[in-house]
């Protein structure tokens, strides 16, 4: 089913686009994810996850981050705030994911959030993969993890109103990120490091970096310590114990895509600006958690450890 893209006007003549599933047809309760892409790879990645939205009580919601498909590129003073890891940058950025999270809801009547959870629990876990209770579940994946922690983690954005916070706390139950770089925690790779990591790669041009990272990120690697019983990484792993020196593993995802799905999902300038910006090299005080702005929302941190690199995709 082809979802068509829709484009909302923001403040300052800000646009985001994005494609929604819709609601699940007679429900009252359903859970509405609003999911944040990564680097390079856009919102068109997760396209089929439409498909599975209303079995599940869900309805999907794709944004397309600022500087990506439709939603409106970053300005030149913008990108200047970026590179040099301006706190305004991320405050400006949050306050717009704040308002799209609110002209969504109010024009398309979300149902509120029936329930606070307290814990991550294994059964609410499932409950909230069958969907229901209503709210909203803001999902970031790789460095769409990043906004999302500038979105929730400051005490207070001197760009959202305490009238906005206050709604928003109406809807919000859920956040979930799911593979996050280390960047998105402000924090540096250890300097022991011996992981292949892309964008300090000298040898690779700026003509061939979208392919080489794309294979990179989209690779399937063998961890070592991988446990199979818990499925995760051993708690006593480091960074280095990683199957992660390699630039692409045998099985690669982005392969199986079409010419048609590359020109669609991936794009290369925005990646550029985000690389050569140095974005992945904030300050702690940038983007670091500092405490949950919206108290109510449970965080839940996953990884897949048969499909992520050894530092985490963008």
């Amino acid at each position: 089913m082809i979802h068509t893209i829709q484009t909302y006007s923001l403040s300052g003549g800000v646009e985001l686009s994005f494609t929604d599933s819709g609601p699940p047809i007679g429900s009252l309760d359903y859970t509405t994810v609003i999911l944040l892409h990564g680097g390079v790879f856009n919102a068109y990645g997760f396209h089929k996850v439409h498909d599975y939205a209303h079995r599940l009580n869900l309805r999907t919601v794709l944004l397309h981050r600022r500087d990506y498909a439709g939603s409106t590129p970053y300005s030149r003073s913008e990108i200047q705030e970026l590179e040099n890891g301006s706190v305004i940058f991320w405050e400006r950025l949050s306050a717009q994911l704040g308002e799209f999270v609110r002209m969504f809801v109010e024009k398309e009547s979300v149902p509120k959030l029936m329930g606070v959870q307290k814990s991550t629990s294994n059964a609410q876990m499932n409950g909230f993969r069958r969907g229901g209770s209503g709210g909203i579940a803001i999902l970031g994946w790789s460095g769409g993890c990043l906004p999302i922690v500038s979105f929730l983690g400051v005490v207070r954005n001197r760009m959202m109103s305490e009238e906005l916070y206050n709604f928003l706390v109406e809807y919000i139950g859920d956040l979930i990120l799911y593979d996050p770089s280390y960047h998105c925690f402000g924090y540096p790779l250890p300097h022991d490091n011996r992981n292949y990591v892309p964008w300090e790669d000298q040898t690779i041009s700026s003509e061939e970096f979208l392919h080489a990272f794309s294979e990179w990120v989209s690779s399937y690697y063998d961890h070592p310590c991988y446990d199979p019983v818990s499925r995760s990484l051993l708690v006593t792993a480091s960074i280095n114990d990683f199957d992660g020196q390699r630039r692409k593993s045998d099985e690669i995802s982005v392969l199986s895509w079409t010419d048609e799905d590359l020109a669609r999902g991936t794009e290369e300038r925005p990646a550029k600006n985000e690389i050569s910006t140095c974005v992945y090299n904030l300050s702690i005080s940038s983007c670091f958690l500092i405490t949950i702005a919206l108290p109510k929302v449970p965080t839940r941190s996953t990884r897949n450890p048969s499909f992520t690199n050894s530092t985490g995709s963008i």
